[in-house]
């Protein structure tokens, strides 16, 4: 068994020193609750697109061109991760409530550890869509291209897209229905949405 504190205190030393971690909850969870606090609002700037292949849950592929028109809520997560499963209910409260105004959940399943341990496996990340209740679309980014593509670090992160296409709002961490994080996702979603 990991001890959580001691890889908190090792990635905190090793991002002290200018390295680069990339680490779960699973393996961090002393930092769940840290990094949403940094949440701000960016300079809008163009989304890149895209390089997924593999689509759960959808009948055709996704592109950020063909959501022109949508806020597009990106949820960079695995299924293996604890603190991603824990957001998970907020996310799908979030595409059932806002589906039909306009907002795009689309989950970029970014697998953690090597193929042989399961996460590179359509089947099983479908039965995760299914446990989950997860009915929004979903990529498989085994190469993790989209994850480099948007510089992304941890698991779960988010990116938040307007209905032009640029990125506007970008977190990571665990967030729950309810709590103060989700409340914050929740009233930049409505924003954007009302947004012309």
């Amino acid at each position: 068994m990991r001890n959580p504190s001691l890889l908190f205190i090792l990635s905190a030393a090793g991002a002290a020193l200018g390295g680069v971690a990339l680490e779960s909850a699973t393996r961090a969870s002393a930092q769940s609750r840290v990094p949403l606090l940094s949440l701000a609002e960016l300079t809008p700037r163009p989304a890149p697109a895209w390089k997924n292949t593999s689509w759960l849950n959808t009948d055709s592929p996704l592109t950020l061109e063909s959501l022109r028109g949508r806020v597009v809520l990106l949820n960079f997560w695995t299924f293996t991760c604890y603190n991603c499963r824990n957001a998970v209910p907020s996310l799908v409260a979030f595409d059932s409530a806002y589906r039909a105004r306009g907002l795009t959940v689309v989950g970029i399943h970014t697998p953690e550890f090597p193929p042989y341990a399961g996460e590179h496996d359509p089947a099983n990340v479908a039965r995760a869509l299914r446990e989950h209740g997860i009915a929004y679309p979903n990529a498989l980014d085994n190469d993790r291209a989209t994850w480099d593509l948007y510089r992304i670090r941890y698991w779960p992160s988010y990116v938040l897209i307007d209905r032009h296409g640029q990125i506007r709002y970008e977190g990571y961490g665990e967030f729950h229905v309810g709590d103060r994080h989700h409340q914050l996702w929740d009233a930049r979603i409505r924003a954007l949405l009302d947004e012309k």
